[in-house]
């Protein structure tokens, strides 16, 4: 049998704000089907366009991006430059939450239009050559919370002002660039305990693990203490902290892109084998691991 429009029209109709409610958190658990689920219905469409404009990524770096997450919604930077500009008394970059930017391949110019209108911008990942110049823009940026940046980006004359504003509600902080140039004497590092919400801190390209952790190894408030391996970097063991994690990895704009969009980072997978060896699941000497796609890999420490 089937039902004329008079019996569907009669029939009980969700609340707008509960149908609205269901359709969100449909889009929040599976991104890559916001598209089909904006088909739905226009009123559908308003509610989960802005979810598209969450995640903006530099296109430049797209074809890096694996193809198991190839369909997952993000804009590239221009795209979202130009609805900026054309639409700049409108909404659209109040929607932005991740930004991946990369400096060597976009003008820094853009990347202050962007911020000056993504103000609820959330995360923040600056690929690039140093620019002091972003530091105002980033200041105002009153919701972020993890940042990734080259180092020399943050200093003025070779230090860093961590009780800036800048860093005021951080709690994940990436530092790029960090080799023996950078942190000629790790001093660079003694105001780090100012920073008021920081738990979680990695460093990226680190001649000297045992010397930068010595420097920060005293903040109680540090949960991760996380050192990338590249190339032949060593790291001395540090089994003595577990904080301290020393990663392998190599596909860290996936990476990125699955933790703005699942939360699912290496920062998740860190936590996980901190978690692990407190656990007694894993042995205390280990500290080394590789970065394996939503799960660890231990590597000898020896």
């Amino acid at each position: 049998m089937t039902a004329n429009i008079d019996e569907l029209s009669a029939l009980p109709r969700l609340p707008p704000e509960l149908e609205r409610k269901i359709f969100e958190q449909a889009a929040l658990s599976c991104f890559q089907h916001i598209p089909t689920l904006m088909l739905t219905a226009w009123r559908v469409k308003l509610w989960l366009e802005p979810f598209l404009y969450r995640v903006v990524i530099d296109p430049e770096l797209v074809d890096e991006v694996e193809t198991a997450y190839a369909d997952y919604p993000y804009i590239p930077d221009q795209t979202l430059l130009q609805k900026l500009r054309i639409y700049s008394s409108s909404s659209v970059g109040l929607y932005v939450r991740h930004i991946l930017w990369d400096l060597s391949a976009q003008n820094s110019d853009d990347l202050l239009v962007a911020l000056s209108l993504c103000v609820n911008v959330t995360d923040l990942f600056i690929l690039g050559d140093p620019n002091t110049m972003l530091l105002p823009a980033i200041n105002r940026l009153r919701n972020l919370s993890h940042l990734a940046i080259h180092v020399k980006s943050l200093c003025t004359s070779r230090s860093i002002d961590f009780a800036s504003q800048t860093f005021s509600r951080l709690t994940h902080l990436e530092l790029l660039g960090c080799d023996s140039d950078d942190f000629p004497d790790h001093d660079i590092l003694v105001g780090l305990g100012a920073v008021p919400n920081l738990t979680h801190i990695s460093f990226n390209v680190v001649y000297d693990a045992a010397a930068v952790h010595e420097q920060i190894r005293t903040h109680s408030n540090l949960q991760c203490i996380v050192f990338f391996e590249v190339g032949r970097a060593k790291h001395r063991p540090l089994s003595d902290d577990d904080r301290f994690v020393a990663v392998r990895q190599t596909r860290y704009i996936t990476d990125w892109l699955h933790g703005a969009t699942t939360g699912d980072d290496y920062w998740w997978l860190v936590e996980r084998f901190i978690e692990a060896k407190r656990a007694g699941k894993v042995e205390r000497s280990r500290y080394r691991i590789i970065d394996d796609e939503g799960s660890f890999l231990l590597i000898d420490h020896k």
